[in-house]
């Protein structure tokens, strides 16, 4: 069970949009079961709420996602925004991340998936459901390899910056594995693949996992083949 102890970043304020209406109350009493301060609430009361609480979440229309993720981000561009939605392509991913969401999931969640995520973007970190990430990766992909012929990888460049288990970890990264999926791949910890995937953003100069993938396909060091 995770509390409030385990975020490092408590003052932040956590909104979570939901496009299914019924998933509102769910979301939220999983989060108090959890002892995390949490309550439902309406998109136009976060101007006039005093929001004392750390997590927030709010129904929105599949629609309005990004136009209203704009508006919060334009009253505190520090709030974290999580977005749950039904489904989702690569041009709305990418327009939500130009603006500034920090987490893109997919409804069908279980409750431990639910705490993984608002764990993670209470703690500054980027969250991008790992169902999405191929998406991603195979749009970025065929624009790079578009009119391209097929090379053979840069292997040597990508071992003389990361250790033989980065590599591993980065391919399975490309694959769209989590940490705990690729913990159970390599027979290590999750907080071990953590440390990992830190080391390769750092050596890689990247912002998150996600550009540590695209960088590496753009320098043909991986390939999804």
């Amino acid at each position: 069970m995770f509390t409030n102890n385990e975020f490092n970043h408590h003052e932040n304020k956590t909104f979570i949009f939901v496009e299914n209406t019924l998933f509102v109350s769910g979301i939220c009493t999983i989060l108090i079961h959890h002892n995390l301060d949490a309550r439902k609430i309406d998109f136009h009361e976060i101007n006039t709420s005093d929001l004392n609480e750390t997590f927030f979440i709010c129904h929105v229309k599949n629609e309005e996602m990004g136009v209203k993720s704009q508006l919060l981000k334009l009253i505190d561009k520090n709030i974290n925004i999580v977005i749950i939605k039904n489904n989702i392509d690569y041009k709305e991913i990418k327009s939500l991340l130009e603006i500034g969401v920090n987490g893109i999931c997919l409804t069908d969640i279980d409750e431990e998936y639910l705490l993984y995520i608002v764990k993670q973007v209470q703690n500054g970190q980027f969250f991008l459901d790992s169902r999405l990430t191929n998406l991603i990766i195979e749009e970025n992909t065929r624009l790079l390899e578009n009119g391209k012929k097929k090379k053979e990888l840069d292997s040597e460049a990508m071992n003389s910056l990361l250790t033989k288990r980065e590599i591993e970890i980065l391919q399975l990264l490309a694959q769209g594995y989590s940490n705990i999926q690729i913990g159970s791949e390599l027979f290590i910890s999750s907080k071990t693949v953590k440390n990992h995937v830190s080391n390769i953003i750092q050596k890689l100069q990247v912002s998150d996992r996600l550009n540590a993938v695209i960088f590496a396909m753009k320098n043909n060091w991986i390939s999804l083949d």
